[in-house]
């Protein structure tokens, strides 16, 4: 018996397992109790530990560590480590650890690349631009309206120094009589009807200068006539001065004109600034309303917001 052999060796120095020459039966032997049945545990026989029937450890179906199905380490259905569908560790489909589909959690948490904030800013600077051209409309209207009146207050009809003029004359037009000198003068004028009847001719109320195809106009008297009629109105300057005279109308004749001028210098650019500042202030409430709308959507499934900087690619 070499020295690796565990099995205990018998006190005659012979083999005692069965089967031996001179080994005695495991009866006979002291310390052994009779075989119950035939064939010992390595005879193969039946009922014995280490045998191929019936063994503990055997081929045998129903051996917890045999090759059969059902065996802990097998590669058949049912092992929990094997490569059978259903294991927890296998490469089954719908297993924890597998290759499965992702969650839709964790599949929808990415978020898409955002796109610009609406509405644009392109509307205030739109809004502004149309700000700045009712500015400049009103101012056109008021000029043109000014013109307009200026225009038709100075003298349609002039005279010389010296001369006279037949015009008709209406109080409802409050007549002005102008003058247009080269420097300072005194002059001297009156204005009679056809009867004689001479009209009344007083210092202006107001202070007026037109100036009107490169000539200015200065009001020296306003006319005063009963009713509206022809007259002939004669003026001298001082001697030596050359002067032109006209009758024309006061500036002031006319308030609707010049109150609409007024009004368009004033309230069509104010309405273009109301108007430019109620477009900017609502597209910033509505920028900052979409982006913090935006940041709740984008913001992960679970946990804290993204980090900074771009979102990542789905």
């Amino acid at each position: 018996m070499s020295e690796n052999d565990l099995r205990p060796s018998h006190p005659s120095g012979r083999d005692p397992r069965p089967g031996f020459s001179g080994a005695p039966a495991p009866s006979a032997l002291p310390g052994h109790a009779p075989a119950p049945f035939p064939g010992g545990p390595y005879d193969g026989g039946p009922g014995s530990a280490y045998g191929r029937r019936g063994a503990a450890y055997g081929d045998r179906s129903g051996d917890p560590y045999g090759g059969q199905a059902g065996g802990p380490y097998s590669g058949q259905a049912g092992n929990p480590y094997g490569g059978q569908g259903g294991g927890p560790y296998g490469s089954q489909g719908g297993g924890p650890y597998g290759g499965q589909t992702a969650h839709p959690l964790y599949a929808s948490a990415v978020p898409a690349a955002p796109g610009p904030v609406r509405p644009r800013l392109l509307w205030i600077i739109l809004a502004w631009m149309v700000a700045l051209i009712c500015g400049v409309i009103g101012v056109v209207l008021f000029a043109g309206g000014l013109v307009g009146s200026i225009g038709d207050a100075a003298p349609a009809r002039t005279f010389e120094s010296g001369g006279s003029l037949s015009v008709v004359i209406d109080p409802a037009d409050e007549p002005v009589l102008y003058a247009s000198a080269s420097g300072p003068t005194d002059v001297n004028c009156f204005a009679v009807d056809a009867s004689g009847g001479k009209a009344g001719l007083t210092p202006p109320k107001t202070s007026q200068k037109l100036t009107v195809g490169g000539r200015v106009w200065e009001a020296v008297f306003d006319i005063v006539v009963p009713a509206k009629g022809t007259y002939t109105v004669s003026c001298r300057a001082e001697e030596g001065k050359q002067a032109v005279f006209g009758v024309g109308r006061s500036v002031l004749a006319d308030p609707g004109a010049l109150a609409g001028g007024v009004a368009s210098l004033v309230l069509i650019p104010l309405a273009g600034f109301l108007f430019a500042v109620t477009v900017t202030v609502i597209v910033l409430i509505r920028r900052r309303s979409a982006r913090r709308l935006r940041a709740a959507a984008s913001a992960p499934a679970y946990g804290g917001a993204w980090p900074p900087g771009p979102a990542p690619q789905a």
